[in-house]
């Protein structure tokens, strides 16, 4: 943390300054300025009030914070909204002596997904004082040494910037020696100790000075060391380099061990005092001799450590040669070493906020995902572009810089896909190229877009009168497209009225499977056929249905015997009647419909029907021959009239025919019927005629069987 400050200098330091020193919202970003070494819990600013929004809704939209540091430094009040402090900030630790420290922040609000970019510059207070590394420097000059000279001397670090950084050397007053502090771009670039006057070792062996270093911070703030000077004797001719500065640049993936330069130093002594020996400087810092190795012999600078641009982009090696002699001498140079920049990061990808569910309705534009893409390269390494695939109904969106937002492009529909796994790729523009990817997946969730659709477009179907109730007679579906409760589906008849009687007193459907039941027995005599409604609704908000129609057509059965008017015939005709003379005409019919209903008449054969004969179809009585003087005068005949279903049903009746003798008798052609009377027949009468109905019956039962399974 440096040299801590007293108290009542802090004390007046954050007095003097504002704790927020600039608040800007311009465009979704906002931007603020605060001093280094806040308290823990120090409010920065208001976001709520920042972003004009009620602090109450912060919770409730998942307000949180992106970071782009190690160590969270900000956290933020839930509930009034407010920024602050959660740890403190050490500039220098953060960002070195850089001129610029800028913490960036994302904050990031759901329902619906918003990205505020943030800024938070860092301001440098004067909290380190100059320190030397060295408490004091040995300097063995020969007193041969001519005026004017200059010794490089490490100079004293202060990782405050700036202004509060080191910007002025003074020595203690002597006549001898002054310091000569070379300024560039407002930094001292280089430091040297300057001999004023020739040296005298009989008058003086040892000098001490005190070489203070001060920064321009208020309160400035000093640090000192010692230089203990020796003089020296003889060996009047130190080495020399051939350039008293050495500039290379190599790539940060140069290979470890390879020899970047050979220094090349000249002395005009002779013997040991031209014998030199290169090595660094003690006031070259730690780091660098870690990064740099020199043959002591040759002055070969090797590679001795791994190079990272990223890191580190420049080095300054200060070397020197010193020559053998007995007082010995030294030549100095400084080695620049400039780092290029090789694309060896690929891009990182980092997704900040992610809706992991998107309803199909979501209209284009919504913001679907942020994600941030860094690349820890320079230059046209450092410029990365995204793509996701083009079949995709998505676009990218960068409204910050290395922001991203995915977002929806077209409509979706769930019935289509339910799911995406969208990769995202990201490439740098360096050679070769280098790119990394991610992917975002999500699910679409349904809404109730897609009505019920019955399989069949409409429903036909027959019944037989008579089937028993709660019978069923049929099985519709639908199908929905949709998924979960905007597919399940509920059957139901629409409220219409058959013959006035509504349509729910003939079937009923069952809610869940669709399946039609009788509710009573149907009869054609009444119905034949009707129409009714069924619908298929959802259980989607708001519901969704369709219709379709069902036509019931009602068979019908053999359930009707046929009836005779009257029960009882009566005819009378002349004795010189001709064969094919009709006397009279048994009437039936039958409330059955078609063959059911298509009745035929015969003589049961027990019946003397040698005189008479029945037409088939019409039930006329026919004489069948000429009337013989033997024949009776009273005639019974005995008819059965069948119907034609399956099984066929029968009824029997009896006609009383009178053979008249006397002409002046002469009856109409027409015959009459006489109603209500009654056959009277003795008990032998009715056994045989049951006997031979129920004989007829098994015989034309027999036939009938013999004809349909031949």
């Amino acid at each position: 943390m440096g040299l801590a400050l007293k108290p009542w200098i802090l004390h007046w330091w954050m007095w003097m300054h504002l704790l927020i020193c600039l608040i800007e919202v311009s465009n979704g970003q906002i931007s603020y300025a605060i001093m280094e070494e806040l308290e823990k819990g120090t409010i920065i600013g208001n976001l709520a009030q920042d972003l004009q929004m009620d602090p109450k809704l912060l919770f409730n939209r998942k307000f949180h914070i992106t970071y782009d540091t190690k160590l969270q430094y900000f956290d933020i009040n839930s509930i009034t909204g407010t920024l602050h402090i959660a740890n403190i900030i050490d500039r220098e630790e953060l960002c070195g002596s850089s001129m610029h420290c800028v913490i960036r922040l994302g904050i990031v609000m759901d329902m619906p997904l918003v990205l505020y970019h943030i800024e938070i510059n860092i301001l440098d207070i004067n909290d380190n004082a100059p320190c030397f590394k060295e408490n004091e420097i040995v300097l063995a000059i020969a007193e041969s040494t001519d005026p004017g000279s200059h010794f490089p001397l490490e100079g004293a670090f202060d990782p405050d910037a700036s202004s509060n950084s080191v910007c002025s050397y003074v020595v203690s007053p002597n006549d001898l020696f002054d310091i000569d502090a070379r300024v560039r771009d407002d930094k001292i670039k280089s430091l040297a100790l300057v001999l004023k006057n020739a040296l005298d070792r009989e008058q003086q062996v040892i000098h001490v000075l005190t070489l203070t270093a001060a920064d321009c911070g208020r309160p400035t703030l000093t640090g000192t060391t010692q230089i203990k000077i020796l003089v020296q004797d003889a060996n009047d001719n130190p080495p020399v380099f051939s350039d008293s500065l050495y500039r290379l640049s190599i790539p940060e993936d140069y290979p470890v061990g390879t020899v970047l330069i050979t220094l090349n130093a000249t002395d005009n002594d002779d013997g040991k005092n031209c014998d030199i020996e290169y090595s660094f400087s003690n006031i070259m810092p730690t780091s660098v001799q870690q990064m740099f190795d020199i043959d002591r012999k040759s002055g070969e600078i090797s590679l001795k450590g791994n190079l990272d641009y990223e890191e580190r982009t420049l080095y300054e090696m200060q070397v020197q040669a010193k020559d053998h002699g007995q007082l010995p001498l030294t030549g100095h140079c400084k080695v620049i070493v400039e780092i290029i920049d090789v694309n060896d990061n690929p891009p990182e990808i980092k997704v900040t906020s992610l809706s992991s569910i998107i309803k199909e309705d979501a209209r284009p534009g919504f913001v679907i995902a942020l994600f941030t893409v860094t690349d820890r390269d320079s230059g046209n390494n450092s410029k990365v572009s995204c793509q996701l695939p083009d079949h995709f109904p998505f676009t990218l969106e960068s409204k910050f810089s290395n922001f991203y937002s995915l977002v929806l492009k077209h409509s979706l529909d769930r019935e289509s896909r339910e799911s995406y796994d969208v990769l995202i790729s990201a490439t740098d523009s360096g050679f070769p190229s280098l790119s990394s990817t991610t992917c975002i997946t999500f699910t679409v969730l349904d809404i109730n877009d897609n009505p019920p659709v019955f399989i069949q477009p409409s429903y036909k179907i027959s019944v037989l009168e008579n089937t028993l109730p709660e019978t069923l007679i049929l099985q519709v579906s639908a199908v929905d497209k949709d998924s979960n409760e905007n597919a399940w589906l509920s059957y139901s008849l629409l409220p219409i009225s058959i013959e006035g009687i509504k349509s729910s007193n003939f079937i009923t459907i069952h809610s869940d499977s669709g399946a039609v039941f009788l509710v009573k027995s149907l009869d054609y005599e009444k119905i034949q056929m009707f129409c009714v409604v069924i619908e298929a609704k959802d259980h989607g908000s708001p519901s969704l249905s369709s219709t379709v129609t069902l036509t019931v057509f009602i068979q019908d059965q053999n359930d009707n015997s046929p009836q005779i008017l009257p029960s009882l015939f009566t005819g009378e005709v002349w004795r010189s009647a001709q064969a094919g003379h009709v006397v009279t005409k048994v009437k039936a019919f039958d409330l059955d419909s078609g063959y059911n209903g298509l009745l035929r008449y015969e003589i049961i054969s027990f019946t003397n029907t040698s005189l008479f004969r029945v037409e088939l179809y019409t039930g006329d009585i026919i004489v069948a021959r000429i009337i013989e003087e033997t024949d009776e005068d009273l005639q019974n005949i005995f008819i059965i009239i069948k119907d034609h279903g399956e099984p066929p049903k029968s009824a029997i009746t009896a006609v009383t025919i009178t053979l008249l003798q006397s002409k002046e008798d002469e009856l109409d052609e027409n015959v009459t019927l006489y109603r209500n009377k009654m056959v009277i027949v003795d008990f032998n009468g009715h056994l045989i005629i049951a006997i031979s109905f129920i004989s007829s019956i098994f015989l034309l039962a027999a036939v009938s069987y013999i004809g349909v399974k031949y």
